[in-house]
């Protein structure tokens, strides 16, 4: 088994996640018209602003892939991934309904059952935090693969929004079903489990001790 990471190295994990934060603090600075292009049909799509948005949620992949090789895990750097990935939602998520799409969601109940949907994708995740913290006497998250493909799920949904310029209702129900299949694959797995493991994978990809 390699040795920890020391020195500078050591930090690296946490460095890319830094980027993340505060790169995502430039995005609402990258919202200039003159930096719209037109790409066929599709008329000013946020060019710029989508390929740093892209860049930074690449930087999640980074700073995990550094943590794991460079033996340089660290609830700091856990902590940090976690915001990082939560600003870059949010920040981009209200940039799009701010800018991208103001005005152009008709009619206005649409809007708002687009605000109900992800209010209940927020309420779900509290659900689990609330379960793990009762059964299991942690807080965290799972790093389940239906959690990770809804987190993929959202980064995607914020670029496609952007650059369309529009909120499918599609787009919105297919978030709302990863969303529901990992709260419930994740539910279970909290309230059934002998045993909490973090990096458990979900039902079908692991298998896991029953509580008796």
């Amino acid at each position: 088994m390699e040795a920890p990471a020391t020195g500078v190295k050591k930090h690296l994990p946490n460095i890319a996640s830094c980027v993340r934060i505060f790169g995502t603090l430039a995005l609402p600075f990258l919202m200039w018209d003159k930096w719209e292009i037109n790409v066929g049909k599709f008329t000013n799509v946020p060019f710029i602003w989508i390929i740093v948005f892209l860049f930074l949620v690449f930087t999640d992949k980074v700073d995990g892939t550094l943590a794991r090789k460079l033996h340089a895990e660290s609830e700091l750097g856990a902590n940090l991934d976690a915001l990082g990935d939560a600003l870059v939602l949010v920040v981009g998520g209200l940039c799009v309904f701010l800018k991208f799409i103001k005005g152009k969601i008709n009619p206005e109940w649409l809007f708002w059952l687009y605000v109900a949907i992800m209010a209940l994708c927020v309420a779900n995740k509290v659900l689990v935090l609330l379960l793990t913290k009762k059964f299991h006497g942690k807080g965290n998250m799972l790093h389940s693969y239906p959690q990770k493909l809804f987190a993929l799920a959202c980064f995607i949904a914020v670029a496609v929004w952007a650059f369309l310029r529009d909120l499918p209702l599609w787009s919105i129900l297919i978030l709302l079903a990863i969303n529901i299949y990992a709260t419930i694959d994740e539910c279970l797995y909290v309230a059934r489990s002998a045993d909490y493991d973090v990096d458990f994978k979900g039902h079908g990809f692991e298998q896991y001790s029953l509580k008796k």
